[in-house]
């Protein structure tokens, strides 16, 4: 089931609930074509395929449109035929990204099938599939197959019937063939009415990946995020370590985000800290180092990295937020339209159908791993790299001689002292050297034996490495716990509350001597983000307008949520798009409180008129402004809700 929008009121409930941080679901909401209350986008298969986990809202493109994004920030909007899933939680808005605007673009099932995905991953990461209801049984069963271009596994039950694993609900966005393969034996949670198969487990505790991978180790980590200095590296989908510059290159001036890529699968050496904490370290790693398996994602799977495999981002399409694409700018291949309605299909599909749909796909290869047909734009799929990934790609400081010709041992020491010197760059020297002898006439015996010597001190070296790293991370720790016991002193001290920050609005207020530049100002700035660039020709704001003596003076009292409203509502009246907006309620005072009392006129001819700047709120803020008879404004005050006055 879905819920119509078709008042003002319903307008108004939408936006509170949209702002909520209570809401304890994703809601979508889809629009319908302008001049037609019947929506593009598979509104039915919205309900059946995410209803269980999400609500889903139908508005008409229009005037309640645009009374929605008047009531939501700016580029949150929904209109012409699109849809929108917005996440739950404090920060809902806090990231155009994780709430993409999906437009139909001639395809209404592609754009369908984003929001299904949106709204699963959106309540995917709000925990509500470890919530099981009434309807969750526990099951087994085997991986058959893979279907829709990878994103569904067929699994068939041991009781006789099927079940499909999303990608959306398993480690997203890891693929699923990532962590399933085609005769896998799995167990997960089935919810019976949408055939849905959860075979996501608990990630694995410090202690069994102590256990899994000794100190000094090397294992594969996925790259997730990058920065200048940081980077957070995955052992498994929901276990990240985040490391720094100095664990990847001993050169300062390096950037992490110039020798690591999101995506990226690179060897890591495992760190045991004193502390019982993993660490990661990419700069002493050699090629010549056996690798140990990566974890498995999902019981009895496979292990979910592998080398040479980085995981590439999705690409999506270049769509607007604020122009719709016409229908005609994108023309749907048939293969990409049998794609589609297949996807429409899976989730109504019965017991006896994906029996059937498991019997076609039998493991064979050709259903496993489906083969693009001519004209047909493949989804963007995980792709061998040119080899195993190295974060330092340049020398540093020149080198430290390495003498062969005698055989101490490195003292630990001396092999801190010589971290610059790269195992790459001792076994180049090496090998010159040993090109070296042989043009001396040295016998295989003393070439065996410089290969020993050089061998061991490459060992020591290396075993300095790890120690420094262990040692630095060490102290880290102690820092740290340092850090926060003077914290604690200092706070246990505090005997005076310290004031609260200034605002963004206090602060800037503070660098103008007088209130009429500062509110000129702000207007300025409320004007740019409400007003998209592509708009501005058409709603300028004015280079000229009054602010009367009493304006700046009702802006104090407000805290920022209200200065930001009243702000837009100056713009919406200074640039007259306050005519287009319902929800301002624009009128004209009058004289009286009679219907037929004469409007409130001054001695110029200027009107006084009144619009809302806040609704169903105590007190709720109106703004008051004349209108002069050759079109100028007058900014007059800011008034609560009972003030009647100019």
């Amino acid at each position: 089931m879905y819920t119509r929008v078709e008042s003002n009121t319903a307008v108004q409930k939408l936006a509170i609930g949209l702002h909520d941080s209570a809401r304890d679901r994703p809601w979508v909401v889809v629009s319908s074509p302008f001049g037609t209350s019947v929506p593009e986008i598979g509104i039915d298969q919205l309900a059946n395929q995410i209803g269980d986990v999400a609500k889903v809202f139908l508005i008409e493109t229009g005037e309640l449109t645009r009374q929605l994004g008047d009531l939501l920030p700016p580029q949150f909007q929904v209109y012409g035929s699109a849809g929108r899933s917005y996440p739950i939680g404090p920060n809902a808005f806090a990231d155009l990204s994780r709430s993409r605007l999906r437009f139909t673009h001639g395809d209404p099932q592609h754009a369908t099938d984003q929001l299904v995905t949106d709204a699963l991953a959106h309540a995917h990461q709000a925990g509500l599939f470890a919530l099981a209801p009434a309807s969750v049984i526990t099951v087994t069963g085997t991986v058959k197959g893979f279907l829709l271009g990878g994103s569904r596994a067929l699994v068939e039950l041991d009781d006789g019937g099927m079940a499909t694993v999303w990608q959306e609900l398993t480690y997203p966005p890891v693929p699923l063939d990532w962590t399933l393969e085609p005769g896998q034996r799995v167990q997960g949670a089935l919810d019976a009415p949408t055939h849905r198969l959860n075979v996501e487990v608990k990630p694995p505790s410090n202690a069994v990946i102590a256990t899994r991978f000794p100190h000094g180790s090397i294992t594969l980590a996925l790259v997730q995020k990058v920065s200048a200095q940081r980077a957070a590296l995955a052992l498994h989908p929901h276990l990240s370590i985040t490391i720094t510059r100095a664990d990847i290159s001993p050169n300062p001036l390096d950037k992490v985000d110039a020798l690591l890529s999101e995506g990226d699968v690179v060897a890591a050496r495992v760190i045991h800290l004193p502390s019982g904490a993993l660490h990661l370290c990419l700069s002493d790693v050699d090629d010549d180092e056996p690798v140990l398996e990566s974890l498995s994602a999902v019981s009895n799977g496979p292990p979910w990295l592998r080398e040479n495999r980085p995981l590439l981002p999705v690409e999506e399409e270049d769509e607007h937020v604020d122009e719709p694409v016409l229908a005609t700018d994108s023309v749907q291949s048939p293969v990409a339209s049998a794609r589609s309605r297949a996807a429409s299909e899976l989730a109504q599909t019965s017991q006896s159908e994906l029996a059937a749909l498991a019997a076609m796909a039998n493991l064979d290869e050709s259903v496993r791993k489906p083969h693009p047909e001519p004209h047909q734009q493949p989804r963007p799929r995980p792709s061998p790299g040119p080899g195993r990934s190295h974060a330092v790609r340049h020398p540093t400081a020149p080198a430290i001689p390495f003498r062969v010709a005698q055989t101490p041992a490195v003292a630990p020491h001396s092999a801190l002292q010589s971290t610059q010197l790269s195992l790459a760059e001792a076994k180049a020297r090496i090998t010159r050297l040993e090109a070296q002898l042989v043009e001396a006439g040295a016998t295989d015996s003393d070439l065996a034996k410089l290969r020993e010597q050089a061998r061991s001190a490459q060992l020591q070296l290396r075993d300095a490495l790890v120690e420094l790293g262990t040692l630095r991370h060490t102290v880290a720790e102690l820092r740290d716990e340092q850090r926060a016991q003077k914290r604690m002193l200092r706070e246990s001290r505090r005997t005076v509350t310290a004031p609260a920050p200034a605002s963004e609005y206090e602060t800037r207020r503070a660098l103008w001597e007088d209130a009429s530049g500062w509110v000129r100002h702000e207007i300025l700035l409320a004007w740019v983000d409400r007003v998209p660039e592509s708009d501005r020709e058409e709603w300028p704001l004015p280079h000229s307008y009054v602010l009367s003596d009493r304006f700046a003076d009702s802006l104090s009292g407000l805290d920022d949520g209200q200065l930001a409203k009243a702000f837009k509502a100056s713009v919406d009246v200074l640039t007259g798009r306050v005519k287009t907006l319902t929800g301002r309620h624009l009128h004209a005072l009058r004289q009286g409180a009679g219907a037929a009392d004469p409007h409130l006129l001054r001695w110029d001819g200027a009107r006084c008129m009144r619009v809302s700047i806040e609704q169903n709120t105590p007190a709720a803020r109106r703004m008051h402004f004349w209108q002069k008879p050759d079109g100028g404004i007058e900014l007059i005050r800011i008034v609560t809700h009972d003030d009647m006055e100019a």
